[in-house]
């Protein structure tokens, strides 16, 4: 007997993708797939990025789209700061995107980027790999 949950389908740019430290919160969902999402801007914060809306075609992040219960868009929301009640002063918060499996969700910085460096490449995971490569010489 199949259950019809109820489901919601995000996009994750950051810490939340495969192989990423924050990963382990989608492990059980399904990932319905990976691609570029065009009107937004990546920043880089450190040890995660940020994104912002361009407002129109400019600037491109890439995504994996999942397929995620309520319960697991509420922890989402919990790693990503937001409160629905209080959106103002969440550091993230959940915005809809339209995706090519349907109305998605996306979380967006709610803060200044003006300090962080844009990242033009738009990809985190890559980066991530590439910067782990360099950081064993930096942690002594």
């Amino acid at each position: 007997m199949e259950f019809n949950m109820p489901t919601n389908i995000v996009a994750v740019y950051g810490t939340l993708r495969e192989g990423l430290n924050n990963h382990e919160l989608l492990t059980e969902c399904k990932r319905i797939g990976l691609g570029w999402l065009t009107g937004f801007r990546m920043h880089n914060l450190g040890n995660f990025p940020g994104i912002a809306s361009t407002h129109d075609e400019s600037g491109r992040i890439r995504v994996e789209w999942y397929d995620v219960s309520d319960e697991i868009l509420a922890s989402l929301d919990q790693l990503e700061g937001y409160d629905p009640k209080t959106p103002e002063s969440s550091m993230y918060v959940r915005k809809r995107v339209f995706s090519p499996y349907g109305r998605g969700w996306i979380y967006v910085y709610n803060k200044s980027l003006d300090n962080a460096p844009y990242m033009e490449a738009g990809d985190w995971e890559r980066y991530s790999r590439t910067s782990m490569l360099h950081q064993g010489a930096q942690s002594a």
